[in-house]
């Protein structure tokens, strides 16, 4: 009798630890940040990386990367960021465009800050801030960062 308790309770024990770890999965991809204060959770992710491109003038042969997000809660509200493929740094993402009810805001090369610290082998994290133009208004992000798992 002991036995089959020990065994009942540990099937248990493991149901609960397996379950836990499926949480876990919305730890990444994800795009995230507070857009004038108000924090969006962007998670239904798409992920292009485009053939190699030749820049005519310098010979420099590269690949890009671009994510395209959107809201589970609110398809209206749109990410598109772009930096070149594996490369990680300060401020290599060179587009970043939300979109909200047909609305496009885009980054403001002179106030947006980014940091890429994984791009290569199906995963794409970094961290952002910074303005975003829009034609009537523009939009102010915070603690935004991202943590994307891609093949």
């Amino acid at each position: 009798m002991k036995n089959k308790l020990l065994l009942i309770l540990s099937f248990l024990l493991i149901g609960l630890y397996s379950c836990s770890s499926d949480d876990s999965k919305s730890d990444v991809n994800f795009i995230r940040a507070k857009f004038n204060g108000t924090e969006l959770k962007f998670n239904i992710i798409n992920v292009q990386i485009t053939p190699e491109i030749t820049d005519p003038d310098t010979n420099y042969t590269y690949k890009d990367i671009i994510v395209t997000a959107t809201m589970n809660s609110d398809a209206s509200k749109t990410l598109i960021i772009s930096s070149e493929f594996n490369v990680t740094g300060v401020d290599e993402i060179w587009r970043f465009s939300y979109g909200n009810n047909g609305a496009i805001y885009d980054l403001n090369d002179e106030n947006f800050t980014s940091e890429i610290t994984q791009n290569s082998g199906g995963r794409y994290t970094g961290i952002f801030q910074g303005s975003l133009n829009g034609s009537s208004e523009n939009i102010v992000i915070t603690e935004g960062s991202f943590d994307i798992i891609y093949q």
